[in-house]
């Protein structure tokens, strides 16, 4: 590593610091990283600030922008009321059982999904239902999140670094699902009571009297635009075949989420502009800040030095390669977006499956599970950050990861055994 890199790595090192502490706008921090790292590419004859905004995950950041859009034209026909009153019925409103309804129904829908989606579909909705139960939000962004990170390892589509390394590495879609489902299932029935043991003081039971006159509501009588319900159901409808379907074909997700996005907006009946000031603006450019600093430490050579050094322990065993494969991925992705951990490790992925078929799926789970160790791995992650911020109750970035660190190095060790456990057999 040079002198530039090593700027680049110590300003990456101060502003994730700095966005840890809570001191400063966490939006703000990212940009202004992004804006350092790209003023010492420039004094340096590294890079242009045109060739680093070239490799920021543009891909990403239009995608969660398109989700937002749909996301708020949805709830504002009252889908996501409509869904809330429906979801919580059978609970009769005790909080634990309604926590668990909703993580395993994040839990399946993980699987069609990919994570942002995931938060952006299920957040509104538990914020809906949480304001009306008078119920505290964040233990239940947080455990969707989390739940969100861990339910997509089986599937390809489930998020965008399963993708990659699935593009990159010709990953067989079924033995995928068949080898990694039954450890997501694992996963689900251990955190389930760690999530809950952790959040019981925050699921007391709600005011009865206050449940028992919301469940004697109609749900139907809160759609407030039968025409913009019925084109929200259909829009997550063709997402589902887009996301599934469509993908497997080649078919680019952010394409389809910019799309629907596109046509919700020239079809609503509410005015454009106001849909519009209600994206989490904020959130999308923290991504793009944090994807800058990403993109610098590519154009200097820091990432390709890591994967460099990596390349070094693909050489020895089955058992020495699956234990890499998940452990160094998962801990870069807990401080780096997972996306780009798995674009770089996709290929040594590739090489180390010389050794068996399991190499590319511990990838996938190590890039996957280490995204939610710390808040920042995973777009997932920061839209839950950024939906408690709007209804000024916030999680903070050491409340997540106070939550979620434990849980996330404990099915780090689980699915390491399950994973070392199928390479085995499989060798």
């Amino acid at each position: 590593m040079d002198l530039v890199g090593g700027l680049v790595v110590l300003v990456f090192i101060v502003t994730y610091s700095a966005i840890t502490s809570e001191r400063v706008n966490r939006t703000a921090m990212s940009l202004t990283g992004m804006g350092i790292v790209a003023l010492i590419l420039w004094a340096a004859h590294v890079s242009s600030f045109q060739a680093l905004t070239e490799r920021i995950g543009w891909y990403t950041v239009l995608f969660i922008t398109g989700q937002m859009i749909i996301v708020g034209i949805s709830r504002a026909s009252g889908m996501y009321q409509y869904i809330a009153l429906r979801m919580a019925l059978p609970s009769g409103g005790n909080p634990p059982r309604l926590f668990t309804t909703f993580l395993v129904f994040v839990f399946f829908i993980s699987l069609f999904f990919d994570t942002t989606s995931t938060m952006l579909i299920v957040g509104p909705i538990t914020i809906e239902l949480c304001r009306a139960l008078d119920l505290d939000i964040k233990a239940f962004l947080v455990s969707e999140a989390i739940v969100a990170n861990f339910a997509s390892i089986p599937s390809v589509v489930g998020d965008v670094p399963n993708l990659v390394v699935a593009t990159a590495t010709g990953i067989n879609p079924g033995f995928q699902f068949v080898t990694l489902m039954p450890l997501s299932f694992i996963l689900l029935i251990v955190s389930l009571p760690l999530l809950r043991r952790f959040y019981r003081n925050s699921l007391t039971a709600s005011n009865k009297a206050t449940a028992e006159e919301l469940f004697k509501i109609d749900p139907t009588t809160l759609i407030r635009s039968r025409i913009e319900f019925y084109m929200s159901i259909i829009a997550m409808i063709a997402l589902i075949l887009a996301f599934t379907v469509g993908v497997a074909e080649g078919l680019e997700a952010s394409l389809v989420s910019i799309t629907i996005a596109a046509i919700m907006l020239l079809l609503t009946e509410h005015d454009v502009d106001r849909v519009l000031r209600e994206v989490g603006w904020g959130t999308v450019f923290f991504v793009i800040g944090i994807f800058g600093i990403v993109a610098a430490l590519e154009a200097t050579g820091v990432l390709a030095d890591i994967a460099n050094w990596a390349d070094a322990f693909i050489s020895g065993g089955a058992v020495s390669v699956t234990l890499f494969m998940i452990w160094i991925p998962g801990l870069l992705s807990s401080v780096i977006d997972n996306v780009p951990i798995a674009a770089l490790l996709a290929p040594l992925a590739v090489e180390a499956a010389t050794a068996g078929p399991m190499p590319p799926l511990a990838l996938v789970f190590g890039v996957n599970v280490g995204a939610f160790i710390l808040p920042i791995g995973s777009p997932a992650n920061v839209i839950a950050l950024a939906l408690s911020e709007a209804e000024e109750n916030p999680i903070g970035m050491r409340g997540f990861a106070k939550a979620a660190m434990p849980i996330a190095l404990l099915m780090m060790v689980i699915g390491t055994g399950w994973i070392l456990m199928l390479t085995l057999l499989l060798h």
